[in-house]
């Protein structure tokens, strides 16, 4: 699963890592660099997806959220040249690198590589680009021999290189550990980045019929009731809470979901059940009991709130396990009253299934409900006040984290603008300690 990653001159960055926990949570003023940081996320799993750096501006002209702006707007002010890099677990090859030239005429790749902590040789490099409007690079790969030069093959510049060398084609059939190694780590990386989910729900289109296929949700939730109904054992009848257990083996994902339904205020679900139409699509229905009384409702009577909550569980029950989820704004749709429930969930359900849940928020009512687990792992983006660039801290990482959060609540630490003023407060370790001690004396006087 991905530990981290990294953004070099991308946008309003000059460099930023983002480690990356079950549940993390991504806070910061407007215009600080949320945005752009999952920005810069969503084009590495496009790019992992097999499209080519050409292609991006067609994609932003079709509609395509891939990025705001144009080629021209991707690197940071003055450069002329970003990058990205991740961390993964799961194997010893841990590290992939890359950096894109803006030119003339478009975007190229300049340098690429998978390295190992533990190796000298990286297990591919992109050692020779390519240079004006060319696209050939050279890619020396690792054939596990000591010594002497490592053997090139040719790539081109426009796609990711793990994308081109998933299978062993061309690698040499004399290097046999070559053939195996390379391809292996290059579809792992793809994956993991490829699957990376941008949940952006748009209740409207949850409201239709869809049809099951055993895939994933999709990031506006538009397949929503088929992914329910693939979750809930493709049921014939209505499914009563009491069966819930008995569905499906490994993660039970039907309990699961009936614990994020009960993150709705006001309603007490009693059962999920799917209307089924002539031509195989199933529409979700919930039933709601008040007073003894059973209502149903189908996802077309459903209210937005309602709708995001259940494309939430959907997302992180169906997502391939190990990869990531991504939500913007979570607390749209989201009653402060039951959010602590909603994120005790999701860190529940991300832990469980290997899962990476990246979330961004604004609403301090949310914030406070977040789980104690996973406060040091928010992450406060802020601009930097010698070049306006866009920086980012783990709450962890800070040498005054205790002094921080001992002072008021996430949200109110975000409300207040402390985490701001400690963000770019720069104090030697003297200044800190003499700090605590006025702290300390102020409380003693309080006491007496």
């Amino acid at each position: 699963m991905l530990l981290s990653f990294s953004l070099k001159s991308f946008k309003s960055y000059r460099e930023s890592d983002l480690p990356l926990a079950p549940l993390t949570v991504l806070i910061g003023a407007n215009a600080s660099g949320k945005s752009n940081a999952i920005e810069g996320l969503r084009l590495m799993s496009w790019l992992a997806q097999g499209q080519r750096l050409s292609a991006i501006q067609y994609s932003v002209n079709s509609g395509e959220q891939v990025v705001r702006g144009t080629a021209r707007n991707l690197p940071n002010e003055g450069a002329n040249k970003f990058g990205f890099a991740c961390s993964i677990s799961g194997t010893n090859w841990r590290k992939w690198d890359i950096d894109i030239e803006l030119r003339d005429d478009g975007l190229h790749i300049i340098s690429e590589s998978i390295t190992s902590p533990w190796e000298s040789v990286p297990l591919y490099i992109l050692d020779q680009p390519s240079t004006g409007r060319g696209t050939d690079v050279g890619v020396a790969y690792n054939n596990f021999a000591r010594g002497g030069k490592k053997p090139h093959i040719t790539c081109i510049d426009q796609m990711p290189i793990f994308s081109q060398l998933a299978t062993p084609a061309s690698i040499s059939v004399n290097h046999k550990k070559s053939r195996k190694e390379v391809p292996t780590v290059s579809r792992i990386f793809e994956g993991l980045l490829s699957n990376i989910l941008f949940l952006d729900p748009n209740p409207q289109l949850m409201r239709n019929y869809s049809f099951p296929a055993g895939e994933k949700l999709r990031g506006d939730g538009a397949n929503l009731s088929a992914v329910l109904f693939d979750l809930c054992g493709q049921p014939k009848d209505e499914v009563e809470i009491n069966d819930f257990s008995d569905l499906l083996d490994g993660v039970e994902a039907a309990p699961e979901l009936l614990s994020l339904i009960q993150s709705l205020p006001e309603q007490n679900i009693d059962g999920i059940r799917f209307i089924r139409e002539p031509r195989g699509g199933v529409m979700v229905s919930l039933t709601e009991s008040f007073g003894g009384h059973l209502k149903r409702y189908d996802a077309s009577l459903l209210s937005d709130g309602t709708l995001r909550v259940l494309s939430i569980a959907a997302a992180l029950l169906s997502a391939p396990v190990g990869t990531m989820v991504v939500i913007e704004e979570i607390d749209n749709g989201v009653h402060p009253s039951r959010a602590k429930h909603l994120l005790t969930s999701i860190r529940r359900i991300a832990e469980a299934r290997q899962l990476r849940v990246l979330m961004s928020t604004h609403n301090p009512a949310l914030l406070d409900a977040l789980p104690d687990e996973s406060i040091p792992d928010v992450l406060f983006c802020y601009r930097s006040i010698d070049d306006g660039s866009s920086k980012i801290m783990r709450l962890s990482d800070s040498e005054s984290y205790p002094e921080i959060v001992a002072q008021d609540s996430l949200g109110g630490l975000l409300t207040s603008g402390l985490l701001d003023r400690y963000a770019k407060l720069k104090r030697t370790r003297k200044d800190r300690a003499n700090s605590a001690l006025k702290w300390l004396k102020r409380v003693r006087q309080n006491d007496e």
